[in-house]
């Protein structure tokens, strides 16, 4: 593979780590922050610890549809095309319904929308051995193991950019909507892999497990909140807990090393591949997904 190591929301938590990781074994990067002084100063202390390696930085906001294409327009005609694109950039919204500069649900916007409008103009002009990893959880699957969130609702594409009057805006319905971000990017590395890896461009969903040291709790009210304040985010245990260091090798392993490429087109937590849930198999719902996608972000269909 050629080119850097595109990774979003690399300022902070598993983006931060994962850049550290990736140029720790020396391959070039790419850093799109919102934070242009923080994303410099990242990538300052990048190249002092690996001197001579090249580490890019270009700001976009993945909920902001405008700077996305942005973004992509700029990294075409610098020809400055990435060997791995990490879809990391993604957030939670807890406290109600909030909306995009589109006009779009924001987790939505921001965990999927942004990485497919980022992603359309760039994917067909990387090249064989090129490789998309998309971060998912099992928070999209409910039961014990999603740390107290509720399983994932599917709908529609469409629906869920934009909910209709009357969509419950309680903290609940926003950890739904986060699960069922997580339960699209999964769907969506499939649909990508599936439509792509003739032109030998791969896709694969990365489960980092449950991070508290990310403050994943921090907008919770109190009842869900309990176990981490109660506790001490650090604390936390159970069999998906993780890191974000050990996270953040697997994530920049799942990238660039190839020994990853049997993992392609599968859900893989930390190096092994897993089931993921039986609504994410669905037929089509990743070429659904991405396809709405596009549609709301008025961008042109694209195709392997």
């Amino acid at each position: 593979m050629t080119g850097p190591v595109l990774i979003t929301g690399a300022t902070g938590g598993l983006g931060q780590a994962t850049a550290r990781a990736v140029a720790r074994e020396g391959h070039p990067l790419l850093l799109v922050v919102r934070d242009l002084d923080r994303g410099e100063v990242l990538a300052r202390t990048l190249r002092e610890a690996a001197p001579g390696l090249a580490v890019s930085v270009r700001r976009a906001d993945l909920a902001d549809l405008s700077s996305v294409r942005a973004l992509a327009d700029g990294l075409i005609r610098e020809d400055l095309l990435p060997r791995a694109v990490v879809c990391n950039a993604g957030l939670q919204v807890v406290d109600g319904i909030q909306r995009s500069p589109d006009g779009y649900e924001l987790t939505m916007a921001t965990n999927v929308l942004g990485h497919v409008a980022l992603l359309a103009p760039i994917l067909e002009r990387m090249g064989p051995g090129s490789r998309v990893v998309t971060i998912g959880s099992e928070t999209h699957r409910g039961g014990p193991r999603a740390f107290g969130f509720p399983a994932a609702r599917w709908t529609d594409m469409a629906t869920l950019l934009r909910p209709p009057p009357g969509t419950p805006a309680h903290p609940v319905a926003g950890r739904v909507r986060y699960s069922t971000s997580k339960l699209a990017c999964i769907a969506l590395a499939y649909g990508i892999d599936a439509r792509w890896r003739g032109r030998g461009v791969r896709a694969v969903a990365f489960d980092p497990g449950l991070m508290p040291e990310t403050g994943l709790a921090r907008q919770y009210p109190p009842r869900p909140g309990q176990p981490y304040q109660q506790r001490g985010e650090r604390r936390v245990g159970g069999p998906d807990r993780r890191g974000v260091p050990d996270s953040a090798a697997d994530l920049a392993w799942q990238a660039t090393a190839e020994e990853a490429e049997p993992l392609m087109g599968r859900y893989v937590s930390q190096r092994r591949a897993r089931r993921s849930s039986v609504a994410s198999y669905r037929s089509g719902l990743g070429a659904q997904i991405w396809d709405a996608c596009l549609e709301a972000a008025g961008v042109e269909p694209t195709g392997a």
